[in-house]
């Protein structure tokens, strides 16, 4: 197989748009907040836009701290936005806050109405192991967690690095019907 070939077919271009759900508590931090990975999102797709597509990666941010701002008006644009999502990516890390009321919305609105496969990447995380939901259960959005109890979501775990993330997001799509096998699936 020559070169050409080869780095062609592991750089196929991702067609599926993610929409990512992260919690922003803590925000104005920006080294000790979700909103660093989601920037570095940002800067994944701007390099690699053929591998990238998030739907709602220029989007406001938001904070647990101010749930009074978050209204229906907000709430029906961020489904307008994951309307157009065919997987949801959902960013863990020692800052989510597991109770964050904007995140289990996204999360439940994601899985119940779009039915989305949902790709849970493990901030600082190279890889993972058969353990790695139960060793990281307490930070798992309360959502998730009702999700795997009941295994009632097709979700799978991955380490966020640009690789493992690439492979995911073009591997599991509502469009294509393609899901992972049960809400513990590791990949």
């Amino acid at each position: 197989m020559n070169f050409f070939v080869s780095l062609h077919k592991k750089y196929t271009m991702n067609t599926n748009k993610t929409y990512v759900a992260y919690d922003a508590t803590g925000v104005l931090d920006h080294e000790n907040s979700n909103l660093r990975t989601f920037k570095q999102l940002n800067e994944w797709q701007r390099i690699h836009p053929e591998r990238f597509r998030f739907v709602n990666i220029d989007e406001i941010y938001f904070s647990s701290e101010h749930d009074d701002l978050i209204d229906s008006t907000l709430k029906t644009h961020l489904l307008s936005i994951m309307a157009q999502a065919d997987n949801l990516l959902v960013i863990i890390s020692p800052f989510t806050n597991v109770e964050s009321p904007i995140l289990n919305w996204q999360i439940s609105r994601a899985v119940n109405r779009f039915h989305l496969p949902v790709i849970i990447a493990y901030v600082s995380k190279e890889q993972l192991s058969d353990h790695s939901v139960e060793d990281n259960w307490h930070r798992l959005p309360n959502k998730i967690r009702k999700y795997i109890g009941r295994d009632s979501a097709r979700m799978c775990h991955i380490p966020l690095t640009q690789d493992k993330l690439e492979r995911a997001l073009s591997t599991f799509s509502v469009g294509a019907g393609t899901y992972p096998w049960n809400s513990t699936t590791i990949f």
